[in-house]
């Protein structure tokens, strides 16, 4: 990520919008790394979720999270030096809206970042972090969570290419260099397999749901899991 990390050390951008924050893991990394990045404002939908980035960033400064709706959101236009999103477009309940705000409040030369896994082109043990995503998107919808399948790489640099950005910086980040059947991670995904196993419990006729559980556990201890590969993308608006 050589060429968007170095255009990254060199930005000034004194007020930050994280959108789908969370628990603030992304917000927090861009406070730490890049000394130009001023106060980031976090939002998401989910007053949950804005609990753990208090807990999370509360010894970090010039961290405000706020709870709202990213398709229809409240700050001025152009009010904001960067919009950024980790791993949210395919949270996004109304993704055409949220793109569409994000560049509404996005300043003129303002920087519009973007990090987002993606579904296609990823090796064996990738391919179990895909499949497991799906599965767990499939249980979290029927539970009216807004959790979609994650996009092909040509479909997320599309959307963001029809957004009209200027120098537009994309790189592809992995990392393969860990064990993909590291006791711990397996050990972990096996209490994520289980964790999500109970919540089908409520679904009539959960029996393929559970199935697909049961070949992803087996995957897992067949073949292993490296998380999938990811896309990110750093633009300015017009």
């Amino acid at each position: 990520m050589d060429s968007l990390e170095k255009t990254l050390k060199g930005i000034k951008a004194p007020l930050v919008l994280d959108i789908a924050t969370g628990n603030g893991n992304f917000a927090g990394l861009l406070r730490k790394e890049y000394q130009g990045i001023g106060t980031i404002i976090g939002i998401d939908i989910s007053q949950k979720g804005l609990g753990k980035f208090r807990e999370v960033l509360k010894n970090i400064g010039n961290m405000l999270p706020v709870c709202m709706d990213s398709s229809e959101m409240a700050f001025p236009d152009e009010s904001l030096d960067m919009v950024c999103i980790s791993n949210s477009l395919h949270h996004m309940a109304n993704l055409d809206d949220t793109l569409k705000e994000m560049m509404r409040v996005l300043r003129h030369g303002g920087y519009f970042l973007v990090s987002e896994m993606y579904c296609d082109n990823q090796t064996e043990a990738q391919m179990t972090h895909v499949l497991m995503h799906e599965w767990w998107a499939s249980i979290d919808a029927l539970h009216r969570v807004p959790h979609f399948s994650t996009f092909p790489r040509k479909k997320i640099l599309h959307m963001l290419e029809e957004l009209g950005l200027d120098e537009m910086i994309t790189d592809d980040y992995s990392s393969l260099d860990s064990d993909p059947m590291d006791k711990e991670v397996i050990d972990h995904l096996n209490g994520a397999i289980d964790t999500y196993i109970s919540r089908t419990q409520d679904i009539e006729d959960n029996s393929e749901l559970l199935k697909r559980g049961e070949e992803l556990r087996r995957r897992l201890h067949r073949i292993g899991f490296h998380g999938a590969t990811s896309l990110a993308v750093l633009g300015k608006k017009p």
